[in-house]
């Protein structure tokens, strides 16, 4: 868990992460089987556990998902929504949109205490990794995320998702795949911002919705999808995310506080986003 310097404080009071999920990243906290401690009057980000990607403090899905723990009781497992496995092609800029989703939906089954979800949820990354060609690497992630699941030990079934995410990230940055490594936290950052969304939009609070106040980020991820390089970033599925994200950026960055219908239009946004690469589209 990184301690973030003062001048990351303003850029991680305005988040929209996540929920890395939402990428995911190392230090997550859940919340405690103990007594849940008195909701906060107000929000304090300021001191927001994250990881810095090029300089941008990403905030920690689980930490976004433990705060409204203590602002209210979301039924998690309503939240989990892991996708019938579809055929979307191998592209690999999909495929790595997909992992940082699928992980990050096992941080919302881990919230949820769902030893059933998880290990399906674990055998679906393993075949991910297959196709992408890291099935060695993350097997025993996958295998211990199974077998913690079982005797319901979350605390390891969290552990293990991170470093299946960490080990993704690290692998491709070793064999110098960057954009891909940047996709797998924007498709955890994107799950996780549709689910609290649609938490925030059921229960609507302003101190919920200061969750979800972060333009800096969603530049940040705009900032790389314009830099891609290669047949990917022409892809159909690439441009609808790039426009989801400026849709989410002129609502985020809009004057005030987000209203209830601005959570709206933000939990439909980043849906829609999701359904170019893990939920199946709607009939017409």
């Amino acid at each position: 868990m990184i301690e973030m310097p003062p001048a990351s404080s303003a850029t991680l009071r305005r988040f929209v992460a996540a929920l890395s999920l939402t990428a995911i990243f190392p230090g997550v906290v859940l919340a405690q089987d103990a007594e849940t401690p008195a909701a906060p009057e107000r929000i304090d980000l300021t001191n927001f556990p994250g990881e810095l990607v090029d300089k941008v403090v990403v905030p920690i899905p689980a930490e976004i998902f433990a705060v409204l723990d203590k602002l209210d009781e979301p039924d998690w497992n309503s939240g989990i929504q892991l996708p019938e496995a579809n055929e979307r092609g191998g592209e690999r800029s999909i495929l790595a949109l997909t992992f940082g989703s699928l992980v990050a939906e096992g941080f919302i089954a881990v919230q949820a205490k769902n030893a059933e979800e998880i290990e399906k949820i674990g055998k679906r990354v393993l075949e991910l990794s297959e196709s992408l060609g890291l099935a060695a690497s993350v097997r025993p992630h996958s295998l211990a995320i199974i077998e913690a699941s079982k005797n319901r030990d979350w605390a390891k079934v969290r552990d293990e998702l991170d470093a299946t995410q960490q080990t993704v990230r690290t692998t491709m940055e070793k064999l110098r795949d960057d954009e891909l490594s940047g996709l797998v936290s924007l498709g955890g950052w994107v799950r996780g911002t549709n689910v609290v969304t649609a938490f925030i939009s059921g229960s609507y609070s302003e101190d919920k919705a200061e969750l979800l106040n972060q333009p800096g980020l969603i530049a940040h991820f705009r900032e790389m999808i314009a830099t891609m390089r290669g047949p990917a970033a022409s892809a159909p599925a690439i441009r609808a995310i790039a426009t989801g994200l400026a849709r989410l950026e002129a609502i985020i960055a809009a004057p005030g506080n987000l209203a209830e219908e601005d959570i709206n239009q933000l939990r439909d946004i980043s849906r829609a986003m999701l359904e170019e690469f893990y939920f199946a589209k709607p009939a017409p």
